[in-house]
């Protein structure tokens, strides 16, 4: 019964190029009604994608869905819907124009869509599992890394009880992880079932007490995921004469136990209603404040930028969230060409993850901040990560990450368009999951 990973995993990136920069001398009402059927036309391929299973990658080092990249299981019905997903994108502003009425399509806003003319952005990658040896991963980190992602999907689910208006937006993550070919009746599942079904009635949208009491009541029964309830395959054999382009490292910081909390800078979505219940629930453990943690999470992120990133970029590796924006989103995810040296950086890695905390810290925590080590190991904080073995989708798709790595090295954002000022892409696409 238990969840069974496998090792390839086909990655989307999906959006649209900067199409608002050309709006600019629209009405002021005119672009807003523009803008909110481009929204929704990306947000139904946004649901598709979920529908299909598909997880939002930042959720391995968050709780927030803040980046267009997601991760499928590597089936033939899902190859078969990326294949028809490709195909919308080579002509999105046509399919956007059907989605018109005739009216519409003959009235300004027909006009303004084909003058404006948004660009989709696609890249879709197949991603490999390596086997563990002294350069990757080895199979308990993997499950680590996955049982923490489902339970970031699970808070998510449970956030619809402090969220009356914004419900329906949580507990759609429901149908995303139930429809998964791997998913087994263990964990929070068998309560995910009961929570589906339930919610299939639409009752929960009523205003008054109804459905959504009694979906609350289940959520709070389901038990989060343990690492040990994931099984990762072994490798087969593989006869692609593609080789790999190179490698996405994921890391992340965590604390322990069956519940964890991924701990990253918080966001303007802390301020929202039932956050601030949320963590401090889960951070209120042996007398643990947000200074301490605020201090290790200042600590951590100088840890990870000389351990990790510095060791990355100085080669030429990139940072993932580049290709949709100009501003860090996070130090989280980057893209590695497959380099003669590669083999050294990676392993580099590794020794750093497993290290023994102490050896960690050394350097980063003086005399004076020596309780932050108690802190630390209290906590059970630690680093995790992935690495994957990626090549296009096909030789088509192989051509346009070279392309893009190319186009980004020359300064510019070569995926969907999220160009702003951190704070702001946190404000407004946040979106619930």
């Amino acid at each position: 019964m238990k969840i069974q990973i496998s090792r390839k995993w086909y990655l989307a990136i999906v959006g649209l190029a900067d199409w608002q920069e050309k709006a600019q001398e629209l009405p002021y009402r005119e672009y807003i009604e523009l803008k909110e059927i481009i929204e929704n036309f990306i947000s139904r391929i946004y649901k598709d994608i979920r529908k299909r299973g598909g997880m939002v990658t930042s959720l391995f080092w968050s709780q927030e869905n803040l980046s267009p990249i997601f991760l499928l299981e590597a089936t033939n019905m899902n190859e078969k819907f990326l294949k028809e997903l490709r195909a919308k994108f080579s002509d999105i502003t046509e399919r956007i124009n059907g989605t018109l009425t005739a009216e519409e399509r003959q009235g300004n806003l027909g006009k303004n869509l084909l003058n404006i003319s948004p660009e989709g952005r696609l890249l879709l990658l197949e991603c490999n599992i390596p086997p563990q040896s002294e350069i990757f991963p080895d199979d308990e980190q993997i499950a680590e890394a996955f049982s923490d992602a489902f339970n970031s999907e699970l808070i998510s689910i449970k956030r619809s009880a402090h969220d009356f208006s914004g419900r329906k937006n949580w507990l759609a993550t429901v149908e995303s992880v139930l429809s998964r070919e791997l998913i087994r009746e263990v964990g929070p599942v068998k309560k995910l079932r009961e929570v589906k079904e339930i919610e299939s009635r639409r009752l929960y949208l009523k205003k008054t007490q109804g459905d959504f009491e009694k979906i609350t009541r289940v959520l709070s029964e389901a038990v989060p995921f343990r690492s040990n309830l994931f099984e990762i395959l072994t490798p087969g054999s593989s006869f692609d004469t593609r080789e790999p382009l190179g490698h996405i490292i994921i890391q992340y910081f965590s604390t322990g136990g069956n519940f964890p909390l991924k701990l990253n800078w918080r966001s303007n979505t802390h301020e929202r209603l039932g956050r601030k219940i949320e963590e401090f629930s889960i951070v209120n453990f042996e007398g643990v404040t947000w200074n301490d943690l605020d201090k290790i999470l200042s600590i951590s992120e100088q840890i990870v930028y000389d351990k990790i990133e510095k060791t990355i970029t100085d080669v030429g590796g990139i940072k993932v969230d580049a290709f949709w924006t100009e501003r860090d989103l996070s130090t989280n995810i980057f893209f590695i060409s497959k380099f003669s040296f590669t083999e050294d950086i990676l392993k580099g890695i590794k020794e750093f993850i497993k290290a023994e905390s102490r050896k960690q810290l050394e350097g980063y925590i003086g005399p004076s901040t020596a309780e932050l080590f108690d802190v630390w190991r209290r906590a059970d904080l630690h680093y995790n990560y992935l690495v994957f073995n990626v090549k296009g989708f096909d030789s088509d798709e192989d051509k346009k990450l070279t392309d893009w790595v190319k186009r980004l090295k020359g300064k510019e954002i070569p995926g969907p368009n999220y160009a702003a000022e951190k704070e702001v892409i946190e404000q407004r696409n946040y979106r619930p999951l």
